[in-house]
């Protein structure tokens, strides 16, 4: 079991304990020994901080450009300024149902939003915001442009908080509970699920996670953050009005995320430090430098410039910069202390005198010669008549397939033919234009990608779609995504039972990592991989689901023979087990080797369906794909290297 696949089985440990100690250690001391000014200042800086914490959660963790962020605000600010007020509430709970209203506010308006990408979604939330300022600007119930007054201090079961230090305490006590819970559901299965949204949709629809069930919760809890944010400002101030809650503040937040770092919930805590630290600097020297006129103007221009240089040299921010210096400094010493050898391919490497030299189909046949003869099961995917036009052209034409379990059925044909569509429709990415398929006796054909995946189908990309920002061991976890079931909540404040199940998806996974012969790069960035280890990353995303069928698109490319010829062992050992195998391949001596039938494609139409033999020997696939006759010119094949030490692909 790798190093990290250690680490993530303790989820929990004593570093937790002291850091939460430092953290509230850190918040007393400060809000204890400083004075009523900057106190107050340190308890504005933690309202940043948490508005910086619900941005982060829905652009940098699901990678959704939001900037509602100052209608949540006002909403929690306005909700427990009326409700205390005008109905003499009690200041905990007037927060607690103007978080609820938020969430439901959140919840309602999310699959709509969330209906739009890049540009047009953040100019449809900044719209968001500005409705929410022009409502209450102009409406006498909230006091319109005067504003509210009139709020009494918080009070939280008999303790009043009245002072700047007492607010300070609070502010950083809830901003430490909102940065563990996001730092938690990073490493959680939700987590997981919104970075994979954030890198690449298709992919993780294939995982099965309903990505805009996903996108709905966590701008839901960004809408949480940001209302007790508003409200821990309202019994603050002890006032509210409208400019707070416009496009101003939702700027502000946009610059804490990106000064921060987008990547990391630690972002918002540097970047509303930062930033103010920053507007204490200028209002300081500005003034000797350019006169008091200029105060204004000037921060804007030098925040401004600080943020081009950042978004140019550094787009992870500070937060990103310094993850970046600790990983190297702790990578060297890791090196120092324990050297390790640069891993290898997946076939594990042994002395001449333990191998010996073969082509992929002798290598089949002796393997089939040493097991018991095996026929397919039932019958698990079934195509009927698919067609895809795309405008006038036909990219598949009445396909018809079926796949039984335990069976290899690779699919071949030309450029063109219309493979990776006939794909995409049976995996649920692209809706036919005609045609039904079924999956396990049900039918799957309007089916969204998640929905198939949840019937049992897993499948990989004729280019790997690998998630930005996640190791190899986190991207297959990914795949397993449907073998758990904790949600966004108990994987930010993880129970016993959280706890236990990522433990088993963390053992799962390595299972399939050691499997693959991929134990050693479990730590390594998935992205930063050879193309065809990149390969190996997705097959493993897609086994640790546990499908019934599995779609390999192309996955021979980028692999070396070696790997090509341990891929063919693992789709025949795979087929051995129950599992049914489609496959899209152009290397015809891993095709001819590994399947059990063989389906042509041509023009998007099925030219040929038989045996590898069957379809090798028919001149109509030779004229139209294969380019040689069996008759005139045989079919060549290469040598390779055999393990014999050990059957790698086995538990």
């Amino acid at each position: 079991m790798s190093e990290k696949t250690v680490r993530s089985l303790q989820m929990l440990t004593w570093k937790h304990a002291v850091g939460v100690v430092v953290w509230i250690g850190a918040v007393v001391l400060f809000a204890t020994t400083s004075n009523a000014y900057y106190a107050g200042l340190g308890a504005s800086v933690g309202i940043l901080a948490l508005l910086g914490l619900g941005m982060i959660l829905v652009t940098g963790y699901a990678g959704q450009f939001s900037l509602a962020v100052g209608a949540f605000y006002g909403i929690g600010a306005y909700g427990s300024t009326i409700l205390t007020v005008k109905f003499g509430w009690y200041g905990l709970l007037a927060l607690v149902v103007a978080a609820v209203v938020a969430a439901a506010v959140g919840f309602a308006l999310a699959r709509p939003l969330f209906r739009l990408r890049g540009h047009f979604l953040a100019m449809a939330t900044l719209a968001l915001t500005e409705v929410f300022y022009l409502l209450v600007n102009n409406s006498s119930y909230t006091g319109g442009s005067t504003g509210m007054g009139g709020l009494r201090p918080l009070d939280v079961f008999g303790f009043t908080f009245a002072s700047s230090q007492s607010h300070m305490i609070l502010n950083w006590l809830i901003v430490g509970v909102v940065l563990w819970g996001a730092l938690m559901l990073r490493r959680g299965r939700e987590g997981r699920a919104l970075l994979a949204i954030r890198g690449h949709e298709a992919a993780a629809a294939s995982a099965g996670i309903n990505i805009a069930s996903s996108k709905a919760r966590v701008f839901t809890a960004s809408a949480v953050i940001s209302a007790i944010a508003g409200s821990l400002y309202a019994h603050q101030m002890l006032y509210v009005n409208p400019p707070p809650f416009g496009l101003a503040t939702a700027i502000d937040v946009l610059m804490i995320a990106v000064l921060g770092g987008m990547r990391s919930p630690w972002g918002a805590i540097i970047g509303a430090i930062v930033l103010e630290l920053l507007n204490q600097w200028i209002e300081s020297a500005l003034p000797g430098l350019l006169g008091s006129g200029a105060v204004g103007a000037g921060q804007q221009l030098v925040v401004g410039l600080l943020l081009v240089v950042i978004l140019i040299a550094r787009p992870d921010g500070v937060a990103g910069a310094l993850g970046s210096l600790f990983a190297f400094l702790r990578r060297s010493i890791d090196q120092r202390r324990h050297p390790s050898p640069t891993p290898g391919s997946l076939v594990e490497s042994v002395d001449e005198s333990d191998s010996g030299s073969t082509d992929m189909a002798s290598l089949r046949r002796a393997e089939d010669a040493d097991g018991a003869e095996r026929t397919p099961g039932d019958l698990v995917l079934e195509a009927t008549g698919l067609s895809k036009r795309f405008g006038g052209v036909n990219a598949v034409s009445e396909v018809s397939l079926q796949l039984r379990a335990g069976e290899v059925l690779a699919v071949i044909g030309p450029n063109g033919a219309g493979k990776s569509t006939l794909v995409n429709m049976l995996s649920g990415n692209l809706a036919p234009t005609a045609g039904s398929v079924r999956l396990g006796g049900q039918d799957t054909t309007e089916l969204k990608a998640f929905q198939v995946a949840r019937h049992g189908l897993s499948r990989t990309f004729q280019t790997p779609c690998l998630f930005e920002g996640m190791d190899v061991e986190a991207t297959v976890k990914v795949g397993a995504h449907l073998r758990g079931s904790v949600g966004m909540l108990r994987s930010s404040v993880p129970t016993i039972g959280a706890l236990n199940e990522e433990r088993r998806l963390a053992l799962e996974t390595a299972d399939v990592l050691e499997r693959l012969g991929l134990a050693e790069l479990a730590s390594r960035d998935a992205k930063a991989l050879s193309l065809g280890q990149q390969k190996q990353v997705e097959i493993a995303r897609a086994l640790v689901s546990r499908p019934k069928v599995i779609l390999l698109d192309e996955p021979c490319a980028g692999l070396n023979k070696q790997e090509k010829t341990s891929l063919m062992q693992l789709l025949r050992a795979l087929g051995r087990e129950g599992l049914a195998v489609l496959v899209i391949e152009h290397d015809m001596e891993f095709v001819m080797a590994s399947a059990d039938r063989v389906q042509v494609l041509n023009f998007g139409a099925t030219l040929r369906v038989g045996s590898p033999e069957e379809v090798q020997n028919d001149q109509g696939v030779i004229d139209a794909y294969l380019g040689v006759s069996h008759e005139n010119e045989p079919v060549t094949t290469t040598t390779m290297t055999v393990v014999k030490k050990k059957v790698w692909w086995k538990r």
